[in-house]
């Protein structure tokens, strides 16, 4: 890896050096009165510098990463509110099992991916409620927002760890890079952002309410089944 990064200064010294060593003594040689001679060799020197300030552009720019119009190339916030809610599961789901192991005490993990802003203390509750059920002293809840401080207070007495989406990033960032990369195309293989009805099991449409004219996924299987999701990041267009 060192010897690639250093393969671009190496490049321009090289070409430096051999416009300089081609160049002055044909600089020298030619001119017949010693102005001539310095003259030209000046030029030289003033290409040479020009040919490698190009060349060092050229390396900087083949290094630049490739642009990324859909946004799926890296781990990013915005990438983390675009994916649906079993998307936002499976995803959470793969990185505690790569992430905590099977060494560490049991917990109750939850997530939270409909909140993509903010979470209150509701589901906090829930999943204290969970614990207890399951006789189980520790518990995580996972989101892609962030939580508020009646949420963060309330944990804190609870043995509960909350997760927000900027924490599991870094996280994520944290892993072996195979590791992450496998969490990223876990998260965008296929289609990632519509949502799953949850009743049904199946992708979900893009729907205008008749009556407000806003737009919501609906079910396909409408109308026996009425489950809508509104205000999503991942609303349809």
């Amino acid at each position: 890896m060192r010897e690639r990064l250093g393969s671009g200064p190496r490049i321009v010294r090289a070409l430096f050096a051999a416009i300089l060593a081609l160049g002055v003594p044909i600089a020298i040689a030619l001119p017949t009165d010693l102005n001539g001679k310095v003259y030209a060799s000046g030029a030289v020197v003033l290409i040479a510098a020009a040919a490698a300030i190009l060349a060092a552009a050229l390396v900087r720019r083949r290094k630049e990463p490739a642009e990324d119009p859909s946004g799926t190339g890296r781990w990013s916030l915005e990438l983390l509110r675009r994916l649906e809610w079993r998307r936002f599961e499976e995803l959470c789901a793969a990185y505690y099992e790569v992430a905590e192991g099977a060494d560490k005490p049991p917990s109750v993990v939850q997530c939270k991916p409909s909140s993509v802003y903010t979470v209150g203390i509701k589901p906090v509750r829930e999943l204290r409620a969970a614990m207890a059920a399951a006789g189980v002293p520790q518990g995580v809840l996972l989101a892609c927002g962030t939580f508020t401080s009646e949420a963060k207070e309330f944990s804190r007495g609870e043995s509960i760890r909350l997760i927000d989406g900027g924490e599991l990033l870094r996280k994520i960032g944290a892993l072996a890079p195979e590791q992450g990369q496998a969490l990223l195309k876990l998260a965008t293989a296929g289609d990632f952002s519509t949502p799953t009805c949850p009743a049904c099991g199946i992708k979900m449409t893009a729907r205008t309410s008749s009556t407000e004219g806003r737009k919501f996924w609906g079910c396909l299987n409408y109308p026996r089944c009425k489950r809508t999701f509104f205000g999503a990041s991942n609303a349809p267009a």
